[in-house]
């Protein structure tokens, strides 16, 4: 290859390499023209709040803006780029070539003889001249990064930009959107064009959508008018817009609203004539279900009335009316029916809302009256409650047990009744209501214990339910249990070393059985779904069952001892302990299978067997009370104390001590106080691990359980500290009567004794004084410590009970407690 052909593709490389360099110098100079007016021109526009006009010349910028940029970047220097350029720039770049390079394009259309050796010399400094240097490598990479991303950038703004800088670039690239959708700045009138009839308040509101401003007027025309009015509007005072009334608008008008240049569009109210109403009246149609007559509002005007009520509205007005509707605002019209200036029209009472009148035009919908209310009451169930005896009761088998049951009703009462069951037995009932229909009502009787015959450990279960029309109401399940005539108290209670701690012990069990019957009686009530009614019959299934193997296991120790044929006591105490087992297995089993109210009365009747067991121990401890050492008594005592150890998830019962006899000294005093404030600190432990669980996992049927234990224990340590405060306060009431006396005493001595006795006894007494003195302060703190627990306990127990109120309050109210 000769130096002519070397020659000519070295200049080609080299036009190439210039073409690629201004065609990236003007993709960059094209998109950042295009970027940098994008920019300038929306600030432009957002200052008009994007007028149609501001838009519109934007636009021609921006378009010929980037045109001009294409044109002189990027058009403009392809085709000034040719063989005789490059070489120029190549004697720039080189100046070793000395013009050769110039001198072999000038010449190379004329066959310049001496062509071949200008090549020769210009190839020679070619060789060693590379192309790069044309076109570096980093400056395309600038110009194609530069370009790149401000294409990248202009494309984001006008799809996702954010603000006014999305909004208006995308209306300057993409001009206005098509369809009702709503500008960047607006301003929201309402109501809009509307008809309404004259001499009516008709209120206009605006909202500022994009933009904010302190002063928003709304402009006026009145028909008739030469100028229009203008006037502020008040911002509104529930909510963010602005408000203005029209009162007792006389003629149409037009009208539109204005705030920091933007306007909005311009509006029409048109006013037309239409009747006034004179006189409205209501008469409601109750369900038949209520029993409750037809009754008529005169005037009338909102609707109050239980769900399913038919309520005629009744309208008359001082001119003819035609097209006339009630209209609900829910959007439902109802026609108004009749001649003349009498109308009427049936609204049924489904729910709560509002309505008003109105007279459907050519064009609108126009309001004829104010709104009116529609209150839809719920028809609920009635309450009921069983206010005597309004807990369990301990009574003798001949005793008459007094019942107070009150019942109310939103409606009316139909029915009020006492029912009983005695030992699990049939149940009975004793209707208490005497007049039908009554909204409130009390009932009165007597349970003549000596009619069924009771012995000791019987057990009566009695509710009270109350019916209206549609649904029945039921109280909590209360016992009436038969005690002995006389009861009778082992040695260790006579002593007062803890006889009141057994004794609470020994009705546990009772206890434990009364709670399960009580769960499954609200489960009747009011019966749970699904899984949750399977949780709480295998609950309550497993407790009857934990129940049953404490018993087996006794009458099996009872049998090893040979006990039964010790006496007819032990005889009887194994007769209800396989009684009680048996009935508890039925029961655990009919639970399981979620058979509540076949469980019920086997449940009553296993409490029979349970309260027998619970009489025949104590009977046992009575006769073995004194009984030293070994011998069957002993045995059976520690056998027996087996049954009520149940490990239901509850704690022993730790303040047994306290129940000892407080008055033998200080410190027997300072020592039950202490063990009650331990009891009071370990019910908070276990509170609070129940109310973390609660917080956790919600409050199921097992935590509700959890939580009407840690109550009824709560209940009897505050009973024991009661117990304390009123025996300290008899203690100082004795003191005090003898302090008295002593004085009584002395002074009547006094009249008779000689001066130096009188000073005597007067020294005796202020040394009695002093002694009282040095003991009060110890005794003042522990009855300001006994006061303030037992105030906390009261405190707490008020929250558990409000815990199971509902489950809103459930967490506040544990985390209380």
């Amino acid at each position: 290859m000769n130096a002519l052909e070397l020659l000519n593709g070295y200049l080609k490389r080299a036009e190439q390499r210039l073409r690629w360099k201004m065609f990236g110098r003007g993709i960059a100079l094209a998109c950042g023209v295009a970027l940098l007016a994008t920019l300038i021109l929306v600030s432009f526009t957002n200052a008009f709040a994007f007028s149609e006009s501001s838009v519109f010349w934007a636009r021609i910028i921006l378009f010929v803006s980037t045109a001009l940029a294409i044109t002189f970047g990027l058009v403009i220097p392809q085709f000034a780029i040719n063989k005789r350029n490059t070489a120029r720039e190549a004697e720039k770049l080189y100046p070793e070539f000395q013009q050769s390079l110039m001198t072999f394009t000038d010449r190379a259309e004329k066959n310049d003889p001496f062509l071949e050796l200008v090549a020769g010399e210009a190839q020679a400094v070619a060789s060693k001249s590379t192309t790069e240097r044309f076109a570096p490598l980093p400056l395309l990479a600038g110009f194609w990064v530069g370009g790149t991303f401000a294409a990248l950038f202009l494309l984001w703004l006008v799809t996702s930009g954010p603000g006014y800088w999305g909004h208006g670039a995308s209306l300057l690239w993409a001009g206005a959107p098509k369809g009702n959708i709503v500008s960047f700045y607006d301003i929201l009138v309402t109501p809009g064009d509307k008809t309404v009839r004259r001499r009516s308040d008709q209120m206009v509101t605006a909202q500022l959508v994009g933009f904010d401003s302190t002063k928003v007027r709304l402009k006026a025309k009145y028909d008739g008018a030469s100028k229009e009015e203008e006037v502020p509007m008040l911002p509104q005072p529930s909510g963010a817009g602005y408000e203005f009334l029209f009162a007792s608008l006389p003629t149409g008008v037009e009208y539109y609203v204005e705030a920091n240049g933007i306007k909005s569009k311009t509006f029409r109210f048109s006013v037309i004539d239409l009747p006034n109403v004179k006189k409205m009246k209501v008469t409601y149609t109750y369900p038949g279900w209520t029993g409750m007559k037809e009754m008529t509002e005169d005037p009338g005007g909102d609707i109050r009335a239980v769900e399913g009520t038919v309520a005629t509205i009744t309208v008359e007005t001082d001119q003819p009316l035609k097209n006339g509707f009630v209209v609900i605002d829910s959007g439902e019209k109802i026609a108004l029916e009749g001649s003349g200036t009498t109308l009427s029209a049936k609204l049924l009472v489904q729910k709560d809302g509002l309505y008003h009148l109105g007279v459907q035009t050519e064009k609108d919908l126009v309001r004829l009256s104010d709104d009116y209310f529609i209150e839809a009451r719920k028809d609920n169930a009635p309450n009921v409650r069983l206010r005597k005896p309004g807990k369990d009761a301990k009574v003798s088998p001949i005793e008459e047990v007094g019942v107070l049951i009150e019942a109310d009703d939103d409606f009316g009462l139909q029915s009020m009744t006492l029912h009983y069951t005695v030992n699990g037995g049939e149940e009975k009932q004793i209707g208490l209501l005497n007049q039908r229909g009554v909204k409130t009502a009390e009932g009165h009787t007597l349970i003549s214990l000596e009619d069924f015959k009771l012995s000791p450990g019987d057990v009566i279960g009695i509710y009270a339910s109350a019916k209206d029309a549609r649904t029945t109401s039921q109280t909590d399940i209360f016992f009436i249990e038969a005690q002995p005539f006389e009861k009778s108290y082992s040695q260790s209670q006579q002593g007062g070393g803890g006889g009141g701690g057994e004794q609470e012990q020994q009705e546990q069990i009772s206890r434990r059985q009364k709670e399960i019957i009580a769960a499954t009686w609200n489960e009747i009530r009011k019966p749970s779904q699904g899984k949750e009614k399977a949780d709480i019959g295998k609950f309550l299934s497993d407790m009857e069952s934990k129940l049953r193997d404490q018993a087996k296991m006794l009458s099996q120790r009872v049998k090893a001892r040979q006990l039964a044929g010790t006496n007819d006591e032990f005889k009887t105490l194994v007769k209800e302990i396989d009684g009680a087992v048996q009935e508890l297995g039925v029961a655990s089993n009919l639970l399981g299978e979620q058979k509540f109210k076949d469980a019920l009365p086997v449940e009553q009747k296993a409490l029979q067997h349970i309260l027998r067991i619970e009489e025949s121990q104590r009977d046992i401890q009575v006769a073995f009370g004194n009984q030293q050492g070994g011998g069957g008594g002993g045995g059976a005592g520690r056998d027996l104390e087996n049954l009520f150890d149940l490990e239901l998830d509850t704690e022993k019962n730790m303040y047994e001590s306290g129940r000892k006899s407080t008055g033998g000294g200080g410190e027997e005093r300072a020592k039950a106080v202490d063990e009650a404030a331990q009891r009071l600190a370990e019910l908070a432990r276990r509170q609070q691990e129940l109310a973390q669980q609660q917080q956790k996992q919600g409050q199921n049927f097992q935590q509700k359980w959890q939580q009407e234990l840690l109550r009824r224990e709560a209940e009897e340590l505050k009973k024991q500290l009661e117990q304390m405060t009123g025996q300290q306060q008899q203690q100082q009431q004795q003191r005090q009567q003898q302090q008295s006396s002593q004085q009584s005493s002395s002074s009547s001595s006094s009249s008779s004794s000689s001066s130096q006795s009188s000073s005597q006894s007067s020294q005796s007494g202020q040394q009695g004084q002093q002694q009282q003195q040095s003991s009060s302060p110890q005794q003042r703190q522990q009855d300001r410590q006994l006061q303030q627990t037992l105030d906390r306990l009261k405190q707490a127990i008020e929250d558990m009970r409000r815990s199971q109120q509902s489950p809103e309050q459930a967490r506040a109210g544990s985390q209380r407690a």
